[in-house]
């Protein structure tokens, strides 16, 4: 069970880290609630495998051939946390002015993606509905 719902970009979630082995993160977290392959966007043969943990509001990608490493993450857990602020209790305006108190003044806005913003320095994205903060999506380097 996750009790660690920090959003760290770049470095991972929580205790979870970015280039855990798939084994490692089932055996922090336990058997997912889903799993899934799906295809990769590269075209070097790498597959990615998705778990989800429902009870914990969030996803873990992996991509690799014989070894999967942790690549991504996806969250709508209320409990994440980002730069120390519960990140779901912010709107979309609060969120930009986190990310610029931050040293992240540089993102692009996607009114067709949903109503996305991006902070590609961070390779995060936020997702809002409502200018309300939704589904945070990130990943390593």
């Amino acid at each position: 069970m996750m009790e660690n719902f920090k959003i760290e970009p770049l470095k991972g979630y929580g205790d979870l880290h970015f280039g855990m082995p798939i084994d490692d993160v089932v055996e922090v977290l336990g058997q997912p609630t889903n799993q899934e392959e799906i295809e990769s966007a590269y075209e070097d043969d790498s597959h990615v495998i998705v778990l989800d943990y429902e009870d914990n509001d969030f996803s873990a990608y992996f991509e690799g051939n014989a070894a999967m490493k942790l690549t991504n993450f996806y969250t709508f857990n209320e409990k994440s946390e980002l730069f120390g602020a519960k990140i779901f209790d912010l709107n979309k305006e609060e969120v930009i002015e986190l990310m610029k108190q931050n040293g992240y003044e540089e993102f692009n806005e996607d009114k067709e993606d949903g109503d996305c913003v991006t902070f590609d320095e961070l390779n995060i994205d936020f997702y809002f509905d409502d200018n309300q903060l939704v589904e945070v999506f990130w990943e390593c380097q």
